[in-house]
């Protein structure tokens, strides 16, 4: 049997173990779940390796998965929750690790406490304010998703804290253990966030610090995706730091935010060959806005300038998508990402361009149920 096939096989058995284990009764008390989306399209880019490509895409905006959920109530206030999701290619059938499951406690007066493979604070409260973080998905991320505003890594081994809202601000932290004996900070993380509204302004801020990450298969994160002068590169990373604020404000159908993040990567050394690479840093500054033009159709653009260590990045690009229904619709977008001298042009998702511009068309089909 195939890697896959045992993949899918495994995680069918646990979903049906888990409805199976509740039964009908629990079910309906327990308000359990199934849902997912499924988004594949094609498009075009202008250079990859130095050559054209058409592919069929998945996930170009929105990764594809499955999921299930579930609420309990315990009483006095409190609930049990569960989420477990499983990311994967609608083009290929490969299972992806890029979603988030875990078990927690939560109520409306304490806040909620979750344990597992989660999204960071990056997520919850910077990364709204980016147009990859929302309606634009994918291709928008910042260069080599430095931020990880695209969520292209989550925490393994995490305890998550998120706050109730007290005026229109919440708060929030989490800790992603290393797992490893005698190394407590070695592949370990943590991260803070923050996150305020009132009326038609919304303003949210986080911090993410990581150490060893990649060090070993077993802590926090995996390794990062580096540039080199002509390339990109796995990397372990002794000591990452990213810190990032948004601000948004929504003015009848037309919402505006601004953006901005710093992240370093210090003490770097290539997986492949175990060589030290050079220190390097981004900081990214980025403004959008999505204007919903009817009931059925949205209209979206960003530009963002990445600086990083002798090199930078100019990324903009434009969205349009139009709903069928509440659970269908369709998009079509088009990047464009220019790159200084001794930088690849690299649109996220794609492969690195053999020049310093790289050039994104695409369309696709989303579905949720």
């Amino acid at each position: 049997m195939s890697a896959n096939k045992t993949n899918k096989t495994a995680v069918a058995a646990a979903a049906g173990a888990i409805l199976l284990a509740l039964g009908p009764n629990a079910q309906a008390q327990s308000s359990i779940s199934m849902y997912g989306e499924l988004d594949t399209g094609l498009a075009y880019l202008s250079n990859v390796g130095g050559h054209s490509q058409w592919q069929a895409t998945t996930g170009l905006v929105d990764g594809s998965y499955w999921g299930l959920q579930g609420i309990e109530d315990l009483g006095g206030g409190y609930r049990a929750i569960f989420r477990l999701e499983r990311g994967f290619s609608v083009t290929s059938g490969e299972m992806l690790n890029d979603h988030p499951y875990y078990v927690g406690l939560g109520s409306d007066k304490a806040g909620t406490l979750t344990l597992g493979h989660q999204y960071d604070l990056i997520h919850d409260y910077f990364a709204p304010f980016t147009l990859t973080g929302g309606t634009g998905g994918t291709a928008f991320a910042h260069p080599f998703d430095n931020d990880n505003a695209n969520n292209t890594y989550l925490a393994a081994n995490s305890v998550k804290y998120a706050s109730p809202s007290f005026g229109g601000l919440t708060l929030g932290g989490m800790y992603a253990f290393s797992n490893a004996a005698g190394q407590f900070a070695n592949n370990r993380a943590y991260s803070f966030g923050a996150s305020y509204q009132n009326g038609a302004l919304n303003a949210g801020a986080a911090y993410l610090h990581a150490n060893g990450r990649g060090n070993s298969s077993t802590g926090a994160y995996d390794a990062a995706v580096l540039p080199s002068v002509t390339d990109v590169f796995e990397a372990a990373v002794q000591t990452q730091n990213t810190y990032g604020f948004g601000v948004s404000y929504a003015i009848g159908d037309l919402t505006m935010a601004a953006a901005w993040s710093r992240s370093t990567y210090t003490g770097v050394t290539v997986i492949d060959t175990g060589d030290s690479a050079p220190s390097i840093g981004f900081s990214n500054y980025e403004l959008n806005g999505v204007y919903q033009l009817t009931p059925s159709v949205a209209l979206a653009g960003s530009y963002t300038y990445t600086k990083g260590s002798g090199s930078h990045w100019h990324n903009g690009g434009v969205q349009a998508d139009y709903q069928f229904s509440k659970r269908t619709d369709t998009y079509l977008e088009a990047i464009y990402q220019r790159a200084s001298s001794g930088a690849p042009a690299v649109i996220n998702s794609a492969d690195p361009s053999s020049s310093h511009n790289q050039v994104l068309i695409g369309a696709g089909l989303r579905h949720r149920f």
